[in-house]
């Protein structure tokens, strides 16, 4: 049989494969006359990491689906022929095996090895509140598995719940993942957000105050493994305000902790600020101006930080180093707006860190 034959054999057996009872059987029976091929209880037979026919006077080739044969060893026994391939087979990916005799006869078989892998679930969405601002500029999407990449934008959509319509342009379409491919950071996209940049006049900002919206993930996104969202999600918030306030540190709440315990610094915003850059902006210091040790986690919908040392605190004077770059949800930082007018002079802002001191008695 040339090679054309096996192909059109694999094919018709995947056919067959679905049908049940006495037709079946007629229909393989037939196959393998036609063919010539040796009855289906010598042919080859999958298993998890090798392929194996019960004969060991022939040749036996593996590969994918009408592709290239594998690379691999040959193992010829007593009780057959055994390939193992040089690589493991791959969850999801269909394989066929092709054993011919010395006979010149020939057998088939066709096998797809299932994906064992968890359907991938979204886990947090931040913000994490049920408001933002008018002009805010990002989410963080945080997954239980790996996400596929590539072209991920046609699995989002963001709703205008007045209308039932979804908003035109919404997003910045870069792919921005964290270093585990569980996080993605989903921007609005900021010449809709910016005050007078050609996309915000010509088709207008992304959100509006005092409207109500949906964003939405299709259940059809796969993880890397091949898995699809366990269901589709949706995270409905309200927009208010457009913010053009910087974040000010002197306006935060401390609350210090007792020395010689383990009890949390507690740090309370006037509003919400960046989740991410509240995990990377904010350093503990002790008195020799050494960072302290410790977990944080930031809670009440970004509007608190609460930071537990790993040792006891010691008593004395403490600060807290707060780099410029922290944001708040629209993208203001300590040092600028983020609608800055660049044709107006302004004067020169500290870029340097800001800190925050308190005590522990």
């Amino acid at each position: 049989m040339n090679n054309l034959g096996i192909i059109s054999l694999t094919a018709f057996t995947g056919q067959v494969s679905r049908l049940n009872g006495s037709f079946k059987a007629l229909l393989c029976g037939t196959l393998f006359f036609l063919n010539g091929c040796h009855a289906p209880g010598i042919g080859p037979k999958f298993s998890t990491d090798n392929v194996h026919v019960p004969s060991n006077n022939g040749t036996l080739i593996v590969r994918p689906l009408q592709g290239d044969p594998l690379l691999g060893q040959i193992q010829k026994t007593h009780a057959g022929l055994t390939f193992t391939p040089q690589f493991p087979f791959l969850a999801g990916q269909t394989y066929e095996a092709v054993f011919i005799g010395a006979d010149g006869r020939q057998s088939a078989a066709v096998h797809t090895f299932p994906i064992e892998a968890k359907a991938p679930e979204l886990l947090e969405v931040f913000p994490s509140g049920d408001t933002v601002p008018a002009n805010h500029l990002k989410f963080y999407l945080h997954f239980s598995e790996r996400m596929a990449q590539g072209n991920i934008f046609r699995h989002f959509r963001l709703i205008d719940l007045a209308t039932g319509k979804p908003i035109e342009e919404p997003f910045r379409e870069t792919e921005l993942w964290s270093e585990d491919g569980k996080r993605l950071t989903l921007w609005l996209h900021p010449g809709r957000q910016k005050t007078g940049v050609n996309l915000n006049v010509d088709l207008g900002p992304v959100l509006e105050p005092r409207q109500r919206y949906a964003l939405e993930i299709a259940p059809d996104w796969e993880s890397e493994a091949g898995m699809a969202l366990a269901q589709a999600e949706r995270k409905v918030f309200t927009a208010e305000p457009v913010d053009h306030t910087q974040p000010e540190p002197r306006h935060w709440t401390v609350s210090a902790p007792q020395a010689g315990s383990r009890r949390p610094l507690i740090l309370t915003f006037e509003a919400p600020l960046d989740w991410a850059l509240l995990h990377t902006m904010l350093t503990v210091l002790d008195a020799r101006d050494e960072g302290v040790r410790g977990t944080l986690k930031v809670t009440r919908h970004e509007t608190q930080w609460r930071f537990v040392p790993d040792r006891p605190w010691s008593a004395g004077i403490h600060r807290v180093r707060i780099g410029w770059e922290l944001e708040d949800l629209a993208g203001n930082n300590l040092l600028r707006l983020f609608e800055v007018n660049l044709e107006q002079p302004q004067a020169p802002a500290f870029a340097g860190p800001r800190y925050l001191e308190f005590r522990t008695r």
